[in-house]
């Protein structure tokens, strides 16, 4: 409902409480001001939800107020005969608030007085009519009905003392019938029902004698006919597997009864379980190398009561552990590329002794044919020519030297070095052949 609405409602009434000569009713001062109120910056959720409930609490009681008011000024056109103006206000409190009963009982009776010549003689008939009704109810034993009627004669004759009676006897009747069928249902144990029964007793008559203390002997027998029910559910729960759900109900019980041992033990036994349970998962995560799982599983365990130390200890092992492999990967790979780097090194150094190798070949080659295609010119002398044998042993030197290279680049290194000692047997000065024993000698880490 508006504020604007209110307002209009408070200003009918102070209207139609002048017009029939009643005194003035201030309206000022029913409505709450929120902009003269200094709340400040309203940041979480929860004070958001308190405030917004705060303001609907106060819009609440200023209705109430306000309803109250304009009822009352009905009220007073009513006695003062002037229904319509009545029947107006009581309209729109009902507009507002349809549960208004007042304000309903008020309405009906300025429409069946509508239009009257002689209000009060009217009002007093009208009055004699709705008790006649209810006194005709009551011997039928429809107490409900009866009680209405004289409902509404006290509201709309308050000084009606005969109505006033009535409805007090009728009502005790009624809180009579509500206990005994409290005491039947609390006979056959149904617990709830004899509750409804009794608080409707004490409704009507709220100095109904030692009701108070059975209520309060029967609420503690169901607040524990309902903790043993929500018990045995959650003990179904558990049997099916339903470990959580089985936790929440038992949740709902000790917020019920805070003190139920039952429930507590029960609750812990389960916690302690699931706790349990989340430890292994995560030793068997732990095993398989799963370590972050595994780190969350004893988090969860946590949750549910194991020792905040003990599971400290396992993730600081499985962390430990994380670094180690860590480290052991960085560690791999760092000697992978370094072999990687060597091989390729020792390739380009083979590919090089090949290279030279071949030609040194080429060379020697060349060398051999020129002194056997060249002859000194005549009446000069020189160096003699190198014998056949001399010359042999130098190809098969090189010979060799090249098949000690071959074994080299497979991998053979006592073949490559047999081969090269050979070379330099066959011919002493092949420094090709030196060369390679030298790095056949720093492979081995000796001396020839």
């Amino acid at each position: 409902m508006s504020a604007k609405l209110l307002a209009v409602l408070a200003l009918l009434a102070a209207g139609g409480a002048r017009a029939a000569d009643t005194r003035a009713r201030d309206t000022e001062g029913l409505f709450l001001d929120m902009s003269k109120l200094n709340l400040g910056t309203i940041s979480s959720e929860d004070d958001k939800k308190k405030y917004i409930y705060t303001i609907q609490l106060e819009k609440s009681r200023v209705t109430r107020k306000t309803l109250k008011s304009v009822y009352e000024n009905a009220f007073d056109l009513y006695k003062n005969g002037q229904y319509e103006a009545a029947n107006d206000l009581t309209r729109k409190i009902l507009s507002i608030d349809p549960g208004y009963s007042d304000a309903s009982i008020l309405n009906r009776a300025t429409i069946d007085l509508k239009g009257s010549t002689k209000p009060r003689v009217s009002e007093r008939r009208l009055i004699e009519e709705r008790f006649e009704e209810g006194m005709a109810l009551y011997r039928q034993g429809r107490l409900v009905e009866a009680a209405q009627r004289w409902e509404e004669c006290s509201k709309l004759a308050p000084g009606n003392l005969k109505s006033h009676y009535w409805l007090r006897k009728a009502r005790t009747e009624m809180a009579e019938e509500h206990y005994r069928k409290g005491r039947q249902a609390y006979r056959q144990h149904r617990l709830r029902e004899a509750l409804d029964q009794w608080y409707a007793a004490l409704v009507l008559n709220p100095r109904y004698p030692r009701l108070t203390v059975e209520l309060a002997k029967v609420e503690a027998e169901s607040r524990e006919q309902d903790a043993n029910e929500k018990l045995q559910a959650a003990l179904n729960l558990y049997s099916q597997g339903l470990v959580l759900e089985s936790l929440k109900m038992l949740d709902a019980v000790l917020e019920s009864g805070p003190g139920n041992v039952k429930a507590q033990k029960l609750q812990a036994e389960i916690r302690a379980e699931v706790a349990n349970q989340h430890v292994a998962e995560g030793r068997r995560f732990y095993e398989s190398g799963q370590y972050e799982k595994a780190i969350s599983e004893w988090k969860h365990a946590v949750e549910f009561g194991y020792d905040p130390k003990s599971a400290d200890q396992l993730v600081a092992r499985a962390k430990e552990q994380m670094r180690r492999e860590e480290t052991a990967k960085k560690r791999a790979v760092e000697v992978a590329k370094a072999r990687e780097e060597d091989k390729k090194k020792q390739k380009e150094e083979e590919a090089k002794l090949a290279e030279e190798a071949k030609k040194k070949e080429e060379e020697e080659k060349a060398k051999a044919a020129a002194a056997g295609t060249t002859a000194p010119p005549a009446g000069q002398t020189g160096a003699p020519p190198p014998t056949a044998s001399a010359e042999s042993n130098k190809q098969a030197s090189q010979q060799a030297y090249l098949e000690g290279v071959i074994y080299y680049q497979k991998g053979d290194y006592e073949k490559a070095r047999d081969k090269w000692l050979h070379a330099k047997q066959l011919d002493p000065g092949n420094s090709d052949a030196i060369a390679g024993l030298e790095k056949i000698e720093k492979l081995y880490g000796a001396g020839q």
